[in-house]
């Protein structure tokens, strides 16, 4: 009797090109390739699926397998990224029965990611080999495994330490460390001081002045600090003439908004290059959304590196002018803090928009002060759709509504008696219903994207499914699962909201007993020390326009020494009590106190 030979095992082939490296995706594809045909070839199995990426592998699991193949003409057909070859590894009948990688670092140099891609394969029923370890899985290849994604992840970080201190000691040197010209310069090319870079054609390059542009940059300069033009005021000007003064062109001219923006000439005025000294690490790109690092972890050149613009004083004049326009959103007084203001905002910096949830901004016109929101001036983009052109709210109302509510709550002789009313308010039952109600809402929300999802899955079961509508469903599903999991997120938040209990009165007397009694006085205090004030009890005010209601938070500290009640805090974030005026009535809002004017 002969015993029929069981079937070649069928292979899909995963390969990954770094973004760092500086590889050649169509030459190193298909050496990865041909190293795992030679394995599989001596296990006897064969490559039934191609899959392949070209990506950083220390991106995180969600962000991987983004393909990142445009402009390459890769000789190889592709099933799909990373993310295609999970989704088709769960498939009945089953496509491939293992996956192989020239080595395990080719599918990640992140620890977790690839034990978690090797998991799931793993719960698939596909199993994973690397063409430089053994194909049959034993202790010793299981130890190796590990072995080698801990030198893959060792290998990244020892390569990112000495990038950076190339990168410092390049700085430091005054050489152009990478990126585009700085407005105002072009490029000076030198042979790089490597003759073994130098005969490849490698160059270094420094930056001169630009006889167009540099006297852009003066002129601002000059503009700012001659007092009384702000940033908006100078845009315009330049926008005015542009042919004098050509807008910059960003990274990716397309786009490319032909005109300046108030964050261009802010980004002139904040860029100390302009001193004649090259400097970097001024924003963390790779993992803080490129956001600006503290000045001291800035490295400067040694020397001047390039002809200055302006000089180090007139950098340091821009730094304490905008100093000062800080503080006047704060404790001090704007025509104190630059005396070419014109005039103070009482509620300045202390008040948003209930809508967008950015900062309302003062304007006076025929004799009235008040507060604006414009989403054509603002320079976010999750300003929502329906946000009215045009959101005001007159001080006056502002202060009729606000001062009442303080001089009661806060600064009366009637304030513990206010609270206890208002925070026996706050723990009535029918209070948390709206919570509960929405959280019901979004539960069937999640039930109904649940089913949707499901539906998708059953789809890719099926045996005629097209790789393209592989990729579509996939997709979809990714989109699904966000979905759900944005749900899920506000679901938690409730859940926070809706079991967060008001303090105990005993806890609030004696803050509230710290306080003077000022009821008579707010309205009649000099604006300086009211803004004092409102700065001292973190005020922070939400115009609801639609209700015409404002949300008032406020903060009161315990001063005291006593290491058990030192820094208690009793704010508006941790419970909620209607304003003064509105004690049978009062109305729940975003945790905050709500008056209705």
């Amino acid at each position: 009797m002969t015993t029929p030979a069981s079937p070649s095992p069928r292979y899909a082939w995963y390969g990954r090109v770094s973004t760092e490296d500086e590889q050649d995706p169509t030459l190193s594809f298909p050496r990865q390739l041909a190293n795992a045909e030679r394995q599989v070839a001596e296990a006897g199995g064969r490559i039934v699926a191609h899959y392949y990426d070209i990506e950083s592998g220390t991106r995180t699991y969600a962000a991987r397998g983004s393909g990142g193949l445009a402009g390459f003409d890769i000789p190889i057909p592709r099933d799909g990224g990373l993310q295609e070859l999970l989704a088709d590894a769960a498939r009945r009948p089953a496509r491939f029965d293992r996956v192989i990688v020239e080595s395990i670092s080719r599918l990640s140099r992140n620890s977790s990611v690839a034990f978690r891609v090797e998991d799931e394969l793993r719960q698939a029923g596909v199993r994973l080999c690397a063409a430089d370890e053994p194909m049959e899985e034993s202790f010793g290849t299981i130890v190796l495994r590990h072995v080698n994604i801990g030198i893959a992840r060792g290998y990244h970080h020892e390569l990112m330490v000495k990038s950076r201190q190339g990168q410092e000691t390049s700085t430091r040197q005054g050489w152009h460390t990478g990126g585009v010209a700085l407005y105002g310069y072009r490029f000076v090319t030198h042979e790089h001081p490597n003759p073994h870079k130098a005969s490849r054609g490698i160059t270094k390059r420094t930056l001169e002045l630009d006889p167009v542009r540099a006297p852009v940059v003066r002129a601002i300069y000059d503009w700012y600090l001659g007092g009384g033009v702000g940033l908006l005021q100078i845009r315009d000007r330049l926008n005015a003439d542009p042919d004098r003064y050509p807008p910059p062109v960003p990274v990716d001219p397309a786009t490319a908004r032909g005109a300046w923006s108030r964050s261009s000439v802010w980004e002139v005025l904040r860029n100390p290059k302009y001193t004649g000294y090259q400097v970097w690490n001024r924003r963390a790109r790779k993992k803080g959304h490129n956001r600006t690092n503290p000045p001291e972890s800035w490295i400067w050149s040694e020397e001047l590196a390039h002809p200055a613009i302006v000089s180090r004083e007139e950098y340091d004049a821009v730094s304490a002018r905008a100093r000062a326009n800080e503080r006047s959103r704060q404790s001090v007084l704007a025509t104190a803090a630059r005396p070419t203001a014109k005039r103070d905002y009482r509620y300045r910096g202390l008040l948003r928009c209930g809508i967008c949830g950015l900062r309302m901004w003062g304007n006076h016109r025929r004799n009235t002060t008040y507060y604006s929101c414009q989403p054509s001036h603002q320079r976010s983009k999750g300003i929502p759709a329906g946000h009215p052109p045009h959101v005001y709210l007159n001080e006056q109302r502002l202060n009729d509504a606000l001062l009442p509510f303080l001089s009661t709550a806060l600064f009366g002789p009637e304030r513990t008696g206010y609270w206890r009313r208002a925070l026996d308010a706050a723990t009535e039952p029918e209070r948390t219903a709206p919570a509960k109600e929405r959280a019901s809402e979004i539960e069937a929300e999640i039930a109904d994207l649940e089913r949707r999802l499901n539906r998708q899955l059953v789809n890719l079961e099926a045996d005629d499914v097209t790789a393209t509508l592989r990729r579509r469903v996939g997709q979809r599903v990714a989109e699904l699962e966000d979905a759900i999991a944005e749900r899920q997120e506000r679901l938690v938040a409730l859940a926070r909201a809706s079991a967060t209990e008001a303090p105990a009165l005993a806890v609030v007397a004696p803050l509230l007993d710290r306080l003077p009694v000022l009821a008579t006085s707010l309205h009649t205090a000099p604006p300086g020390e009211l803004r004092a004030l409102f700065d001292a009890l973190q005020l922070d005010i939400v115009f609801q326009s639609a209700d015409s209601a404002l949300d008032v938070a406020v903060t009161l500290y315990d001063g005291g020494r006593d290491a058990a009640v030192g820094a208690a805090q009793v704010g508006a974030e941790d419970w909620s009590a209607p304003p003064a005026g509105n004690h049978a009535d009062g109305k729940r809002h975003d945790r905050r106190f709500r008056g209705v004017y």
